[in-house]
């Protein structure tokens, strides 16, 4: 399709219902026209895609319902418990409102009614109505969402338009190269949440970093870690990009030295980024706390514990794939479970660290960059599941990512706390929504639909038994927190609990989607509000 031709829709074009228009009714009605096509004219393209071409994961439904996970998981950040952190969460929520908005675009369905070309007695089609087409393009969302930062915020309008614009520029970009390079291994809701994703870390980033570094401040403990993650993930997205825009970046020669030259960009970024020599800040930062150190401890114990399996799985042709991975939800849990109360910030640089080495190595595994291509490659191939039917692996990507997520879009940056602490009470339970809903609802689910499934659910291999097995083992855990003082519920507390662990297990049961994913920000948007 040609670079320069405006669709409605991103994915799939949506021919508009063509209208006829009258003459001119005066000179008011064609000034107010000019005015809307040269804004039209101005907005940036968006590249479609045509459905019937993409090369969806097999076997999976479209899932265009997950495109409004973000958006709520998000939302808290309206709250007015949470305005007076800064960068404001509100401008999180809003960017996650826009993602949603154009992440409909993505579909059909969403399109004006009658969106097929119309000839009749009037005569030739025409182009529809100005004003028409200027309210279905995709970069309206990005307008409506600078006037709302605009009034609900504190920046300007001049700074919310780049950033609004950028944000959907982003999702679209990255979406469409995501269906492209990778086909097979998306639906069209699961490449949407990571364009989402993408364009929502990489635009909030650029602004905090931009924020700081204009509006200087005394930054906490919680702050230079957060602007941390925030530098890293800029130079991965530069390093990323950069591999797949010059093919001689991937070779051996070139590889190695461009990785080198983004690490001490990074160093050197975060450096001024935070006022300290970077090498020096971590090392405080790993050794400031005895806690932090038994977690380092107990973190590498569990490393060694995993590589463990895997070497012992891979001798035993008799060891189902689906029993290995419930393994790693296990250790994945007894990972975060204690980080999540003892330090919740240090856990979320830890798990964006652990989280950005892995996507690298899926980077130099699809792009077969030796030597370590062909090592990695035969270390996942015992673990492959039907989800993984395009070129990516993404199973162990999903369940750390999906863990992760609620320590990285909590409103405010994690402080270091006591335990006990009445808001640190409030904030355990949505921290550990991934690990309920993953680490310890899908497991039991499992488990016990292997033991006492009879009744599955209809068109699935899913037992209801498995899922009450699922919802009463996460009511169990977070009895067992609220015993300890560790979390505070009231009874009205408890019973949206119950409704909510409820709906995310029939939820898990039905959904052909990526669970890993799904589950974790579909219990953490209730959970913020308990």
């Amino acid at each position: 399709m040609p670079r320069g031709t405006r669709e409605s829709c991103f994915l799939p074009p949506c021919p508009m219902a063509e209208v006829r228009t009258g003459g001119s009714s005066g000179s008011s009605k064609k000034g107010v026209t000019q005015s809307l096509k040269a804004a039209f004219n101005t907005l940036p393209k968006a590249t479609p895609l045509q459905l019937n071409q993409l090369g969806t994961r097999s076997g999976a439904s479209v899932g265009v319902w997950l495109v409004v996970l973000l958006p709520l998981a998000c939302s808290p950040g309206l709250y007015n418990t949470y305005s007076h952190c800064k960068p404001t969460p509100r401008l999180l929520a809003l960017l996650a409102i826009q993602v949603g908005v154009c992440g409909a675009h993505l579909y059909q369905e969403v399109c004006l009614p009658g969106s097929h070309k119309m000839t009749g007695r009037e005569g030739p089609s025409r182009k529809p109505p100005i004003l028409l087409r200027f309210v279905t393009h995709p970069y309206t969302p990005a307008l409506a969402t600078t006037v709302a930062i605009s009034l609900i915020t504190d920046i300007h309008p001049l700074q919310a338009l780049p950033l609004t614009l950028l944000c959907s520029w982003l999702l679209f970009k990255v979406t469409h190269w995501l269906f492209s390079a990778f086909p097979g291994s998306f639906t069209v809701g699961e490449g949407a949440v990571l364009g989402q994703s993408v364009a929502l870390a990489v635009t909030y980033s650029i602004y905090s970093l931009i924020s700081s570094t204009l509006w200087p401040e005394k930054l906490s403990h919680a702050r230079q870690i957060s602007l941390f993650i925030q530098t890293a993930l800029l130079v991965l997205s530069v390093l990323v990009a950069g591999i797949y825009k010059s093919p001689l970046l991937r070779t051996p020669r070139m590889f190695l030295p461009y990785l080198c030259v983004c690490g001490v960009v990074g160093v050197g970024a975060a450096s001024l980024v935070l006022g300290e020599w970077v090498p020096v800040w971590l090392w405080e930062l790993l050794t400031l706390t005895q806690v932090r150190l038994f977690l380092l401890g107990w973190w590498f114990f569990l490393s060694l514990f995993a590589i463990s399996i895997t070497t012992w799985a891979r001798s035993k042709n008799y060891i189902p794939t689906t029993v290995l991975r419930k393994v790693y939800h296990v250790v994945i849990t007894l990972v975060f479970l204690p980080g999540v109360l003892l330090e919740p910030a240090f856990l979320a640089l830890a798990s964006t660290a652990a989280t950005m080495v892995c996507l690298l190595l899926e980077v130099v595994r699809v792009e077969e960059i030796p030597p370590l291509a062909g090592i990695i490659t035969q270390a996942f191939s015992p673990f492959l599941d039907e989800k993984d039917d395009g070129p990516l692996v993404l199973s162990h990507l999903y369940l750390l990512a999906g863990v992760s997520s609620p320590l990285w879009l909590t409103p405010c940056p994690l402080e270091v706390a006591t335990i006990g602490e009445v808001w640190r009470a409030n904030l355990v339970l949505p921290l550990l929504a991934g690990v309920l809903a993953v680490g310890v609802g899908d497991t039991a689910a499992s488990v016990g639909g292997t033991y006492f499934g009879r009744r599955r659910w209809a068109g699935t291999k899913k037992t209801v038994e498995g899922s009450l097995c699922g919802i009463v083992a996460q009511l169990v855990v977070v009895g067992v927190l609220v015993g300890a003082g560790l979390v505070e519920l009231s009874v009205a507390g408890w019973g949206r609990l119950v409704v909510s662990t409820a709906f995310v297990a029939v939820v898990e049961a039905l959904t052909d989607q990526v669970d890993n994913i799904v589950l974790p920000l579909l219990l953490y948007t209730p959970l913020m509000d308990l």
